[in-house]
């Protein structure tokens, strides 16, 4: 194993360290009646990034304005139901094959943090779970944004956004690096190895 170039390394959490994505998108449709899946699966489509405490509400007015029934149902409940089946499910899913060698590498070498549209408390419920705390500097949840986060530690190190890389899988992750100007490397399979190899030109 080599080096990085990178002063700052930012992951995402979902699908980039931790196999959780399908469990997010599927508890959106257990929360819901039938009646509402096809609104839920439109909602999920515009925003597939979206923070529950958006997309849930945006569901529930668009299977109503749909003429679905939805008598009984409210956004708190919902968001609450929400987040205690993803909180489970998220807690015994499968860590990305090498993620965590990956992090700690990357704590070795540069400063490393991550991000998500995870509640704040939740995300770092998952982290300490998972024992990463000691590998990160810091984790930022939602409400954060991430491209506000990029700026905040961009400028707190005084690093050029040529030496800051972002890890993720989603637009939000790609659009974040590409607001900041830093680097992006896609969460496919090989991305561990990629990264701590010194394999990542920057342009992935």
């Amino acid at each position: 194993m080599t080096g990085t170039r990178f002063d700052l390394i930012v992951f995402d959490f979902d699908d980039t360290l931790v196999k959780s994505a399908g469990v997010k998108r599927r508890a959106f449709f257990e929360i819901f009646p039938p009646s509402c899946e096809a609104t839920v699966g439109a909602v999920l489509a515009r925003d597939p990034d979206g923070s529950r405490h958006a997309v849930i509400p945006a569901m529930l007015a668009e299977a109503a304005a749909c003429g679905v029934d939805t008598y009984g149902l409210s956004a708190e409940p919902l968001i609450h139901a929400y987040g205690e089946r993803v909180a489970a499910g998220v807690g015994i899913a499968a860590e990305i094959p090498l993620a965590a060698d990956a992090l700690r590498w990357a704590s070795e070498y540069a400063s490393a943090y991550i991000f998500s549209m995870t509640p704040h408390e939740e995300l770092l419920g998952h982290i300490v779970g998972r024992g990463w705390e000691k590998w990160i500097a810091q984790a930022y949840g939602f409400p954060s944004r991430k491209p506000e986060v990029l700026k905040m530690l961009l400028e707190r190190h005084h690093c050029a956004p040529e030496r800051a890389l972002v890890i993720g899988d989603g637009i939000s992750d790609a659009e974040a690096a590409r607001i900041a100007e830093c680097r992006y490397l896609a969460a496919e399979p090989s991305w561990p190895l990629k990264l701590m190899q010194g394999l990542v030109d920057g342009n992935d």
